[in-house]
């Protein structure tokens, strides 16, 4: 009889359940650690992942750059897009799921944003 592995906890009916180790960091570890800090800049991939938690599947990168065009939306210098990018590109995607166009929804987001120059 195979023996469970060293970590295994217990068997459900479906489902094996293990244990998790949860490793603390010490000040040695830290030291030579990077931080990593949170910025509001999104690559495009990284905006298509984030919007997959949306839409429930990745959205193809032909499709995106065509929202992305169609919305009036430019990356940055680095060619990273906004957290008010990333925003209206969600509610976008809540839009279609409605059933609804992108043009109509541009020409909504046209109203909400106030005049070029002020």
């Amino acid at each position: 009889m195979a023996h469970p592995p060293e970590n295994h906890v217990g068997t459900t009916e479906k489902y094996q359940v293990q244990a998790v180790q949860v490793m603390q960091p010490t000040w040695e570890d830290s030291k030579n650690s990077v931080e990593v800090l949170e910025t509001s800049l999104y690559t495009f991939r990284e905006v298509q992942i984030s919007l997959a938690r949306y839409k429930g599947k990745i959205i193809p990168p032909t499709t995106l750059r065509r929202w992305i065009v169609q919305m009036g939306i430019e990356p940055d210098e680095f060619g990273c897009y906004s957290q008010e990018d990333l925003t209206v590109l969600a509610r976008l995607t809540f839009w279609l799921k409605r059933g609804k166009t992108v043009q109509s929804f541009a020409q909504i987001i046209q109203k909400e944003l106030p005049p070029h120059g002020n």
